[in-house]
Formats: structure tokens, sequence, C-alpha cells
């Protein structure tokens, strides 16, 4: 799958495992993620046109991507982030910092690939698609930052937001 694809508008977050049998019109393609800890399994699909987020699921739109050096390196795991904002319009903002943190990173944990943030349609939701050799690896960096992947001060900051409400953070494999 190509998660930076400049012709998918959108994309679904599903719980469970969707078929899309027969496929839809719009489908681009589908990804089904299976719980590292064997609690359950989520669809993440992307779609060129807009299509209406059903049975518990939330659409997104792709704000902005960003890899390590050799993120040509296998993913052994999917890390899915869900964040929830007070307001609308802030999302953007949130993510920068993100992106702020990792980038002062001295030494980023080896284990991540990549991360590819999404903000839902109606502006309360952030999801990170994020790629790393292995769950261990992601563990090992969380661990090491305290909460974080990293151990930078602008960490901080990411998790004082004005406007953040929660996170959620999970661990999967990539069932197709």
């Amino acid at each position: 799958m190509e998660l930076t694809r400049p012709d998918a508008d959108l994309v679904l977050l599903h719980p469970g495992h969707v078929p899309f049998d027969p496929r839809p019109a719009g489908l681009l393609d589908a990804r089904w993620l299976e719980r590292v800890d064997g609690g359950g399994a989520v669809t993440y699909s992307q779609w060129s046109d807009a299509v209406e987020a059903a049975d518990g699921a939330v659409a997104y739109r792709r704000y902005r991507s960003g890899a390590e050096a050799g993120a040509d390196r296998e993913v052994g795991c999917v890390v899915l982030v869900s964040v929830r904002l007070d307001r609308p319009g802030v999302a953007e903002e949130w993510v920068d910092l993100v992106f702020a943190a990792l980038a002062a990173e001295e030494r980023p944990h080896p284990g991540g690939i990549s991360a590819h943030f999404h903000v839902s349609l109606d502006g309360l939701r952030v999801l990170n698609y994020a790629e790393w050799t292995s769950a261990e690896a992601h563990e090992e960096a969380m661990a090491a930052g305290g909460g974080s992947v990293g151990r930078s001060a602008a960490w901080q900051r990411v998790h004082s937001f004005t406007g953040l409400a929660g996170s959620d953070v999970r661990r999967y494999r990539v069932r197709r």
C-alpha cells in the first residue's frame, strides 16, 4: 500500500475486518490490521472520492507524512496513535509540534520507519499511522522516552498542547 498516494482523497478507519466484497467504487486500497495483543482488528482504507463513514468508521484526510533514512526497511508493526482534540482548527498545529519534536531528537530510535498523520473531517481527531520495524522497537522507544518516542524537551509541548483531550496508542500486525 502506498500510504502517500496523491489520489487518496479520503482515508477511513473501520473497526474490525471489512472485506469490501464486492469492491465499492472509489476504493483504492485497503489494509487489514490485527492487534499485536490479540485485542481485535481494524481496516484502513484509501478512497478516491467522498464516501460515507458508516458502521463506526472515521473519515480522515492525510495531512503530513515523514520517513526516516532507510525507510525501505521491512515493516514489522503498524502503530496507530489516535488523538482526540477538544475543538476543531488545532489538529494541524498539534501535528506540526510532533514533527518539531521528532526533528529535535539527536538520535531517533532506529526502529521508526515512517509516520503518516491524518486529520478527521470534523477536525476533532488525529490519526498517526506509524510504521516500525517491530512492536518491540516501538515499546523500547516509548519506554526510553517516558511515554513518547523521543526524549527531547519538545515532547513536553506535544503532551501539554492546549486542546489535547486524550490519546490512545495501539500496535498492529499487517494482515494484508
